[in-house]
């Protein structure tokens, strides 16, 4: 079967960027499963839950009774135990390890809500690579020495007496029937295997300095809370990369996160929209640039009749794929090389194709969505918001404070003023405390010039409802003089 050019091509782009974001099945339970498996090197068989969390109203699950018949001895009244008492705990079991609706009929795709290293399981395909290229970030020795979150992750899931994991453990180690754990040391990359930016050395930052906060804070004795909090952090890391890799690799420019405080402010809500936008523009321009890096080396020559000879060139697995996909590279080139050189305009029609017809379900751009409305940063929730925007939630705004500022600014506290421009320096997130110089950043994207309204002074206003939300969380406190400061336990 001949090679498929279009396939080898997003490949290609894929394995540079780190990971696969050409699915809308990931979910923040398959990316912490990839994460904990390779920064413990364990995996646990964990049939037994998945059957109980299937409940008998399912298709192909197993009936209580069977349940019954092959748990019995983890079971108060063993074989006497009801058939309704074990069907309204399987409901319960599933709104426990289902909250984000990742279990299914096939155990080979299912990944349970994970709690201990009791839950982690082999590789599942909607992981996406985001764990490898996440944990590759961690492994990374810089002044000689690994991200501290590793060992954060392995002493949380190491504890396994929470009330949680209680409930699941004898599920899991009586349904075995072969191996029932898979462990060994960690294998970490080695350095020079890790590709690395700018931007991937800011996410390592932010890890590390998360990791001392949680540290710092005490919060390192709730083993369910740290695991909740680096992988809340882990998607907004694939989240940040995915939207500024292109800046850091090819120079481009670094999309604003306008963050809505829900203000119910039209002007921020459009500047929101446009930054989020702007977003997604920034993947497609990284595909371009990849695409436009493969070409150079593929290409006869960079001249129009070059660019139309690889075109002629180009394999395909079946005909009626070669109709479909030459017919449309043709006409995006041709519109396209009237105002661009040749090559650049093969680049840019490659990506729409590719977009367009080989992650038809699901593009690249596309998958800011995916990560931004699981992990809590983009918003409206639901298919029927078909306009986005950065809609944090306070969970996800704490922990980005977290990763951002150090544990004695948090102890003495910090005036909003400065979290806005630490937020700004570290993620280029617009919060507006500081108007002028948020208002100036989005008239360099003409995201300032596109959006109607006051928005010099309604990102003042969006940046006092934020801070609101700050003390709300209790991670803030306003004064008598008007300063509110942003600290722990103030």
């Amino acid at each position: 079967m001949a090679v498929d050019t279009l396939k080898r091509i997003g490949d290609t782009v894929c394995s540079q960027l780190g990971f696969q974001p050409t699915s809308n099945g990931a979910k923040p339970p398959h990316i912490a499963n990839g994460l904990f498996r390779l920064c413990t090197n364990e995996a646990c068989d964990t049939h037994g839950i998945h059957e109980w969390i299937v409940s008998d109203s399912r298709k192909n699950a197993i009936p209580s009774e069977e349940i019954i018949s092959k748990y019995h001895t983890i079971l108060e009244r063993g074989t006497q135990e009801k058939a309704a008492n074990i069907k309204e705990l399987r409901f319960l079991l599933d709104e426990i390890f289902d909250q984000d609706n990742t279990v299914y009929p096939s155990y080979d795709f299912s990944v349970v809500t994970i709690s201990s290293h009791w839950m982690i399981k082999k590789k599942v395909s909607s992981e996406l690579g985001i764990g490898d290229f996440l944990f590759g970030i961690l492994s990374k020795q810089l002044s000689g020495k690994r991200s501290p979150v590793i060992e954060l992750l392995q002493k949380a899931l190491s504890e396994d007496t929470d009330d949680v994991t209680k409930i699941v453990k004898p599920i899991i180690t009586a349904s075995n029937e072969g191996v029932l754990r898979t462990t060994g040391p960690v294998e970490f990359p080695r350095d020079n295997d890790i590709p690395w930016d700018s931007c991937k050395e800011t996410i390592r930052k932010g890890f590390d300095q998360l990791a001392e906060n949680i540290i710092s804070l005490g919060e390192e004795k709730n083993s369910l809370l740290v695991l909740r909090r680096v992988v809340t952090f882990s998607v907004f890391a694939t989240f940040l990369y995915l939207s500024q890799c292109n800046s850091s690799v090819f120079g481009g420019s670094k999309p604003p996160i306008v963050v809505d405080a829900g203000a119910g402010l039209d002007s921020v809500k459009k500047a929101s929209e446009l930054s989020y936008t702007a977003a997604k523009k920034s993947v497609e321009d990284y595909f371009t640039n990849v695409i436009q890096s493969y070409l150079s080396e593929e290409l006869p020559s960079k001249t129009v009749a070059g660019c139309q000879k690889w075109i002629e060139s180009m394999t395909f697995s079946s005909t009626e794929r070669e109709l479909q996909v030459k017919s449309a590279v043709k006409s995006y080139f041709d519109s396209f090389r009237k105002e661009s050189p040749a090559i650049d305009a093969l680049a840019r029609a490659l990506q729409l194709v590719l977009f367009t017809l080989e992650y038809k379900n699901n593009s690249p751009s596309d998958f800011c969505r995916v990560l931004g409305v699981r992990c809590g940063l983009v918003g409206p929730k639901g298919n029927r918001a078909n306009v986005k925007r950065y809609l944090i939630n306070s969970f996800m705004l704490e922990t980005i404070t977290f990763s951002a500022l150090c544990s004695e600014e948090l102890k003495d506290g910090i005036e909003m003023r400065e979290v806005s421009r630490r937020l700004f320096d570290t993620y280029n997130i617009v919060v507006g405390s500081d108007s002028e110089n948020d208002y100036d950043c989005l008239a360099r994207y003409n995201i300032a010039q596109a959006t109607p309204g006051d928005l010099r002074g309604d990102l003042s206003v969006n940046a006092q409802c934020l801070a609101s939300t700050f003390i709300s969380m209790g991670l803030g406190r306003k004064y008598a003089d008007g300063v509110t400061l942003i600290g722990w336990r103030l």
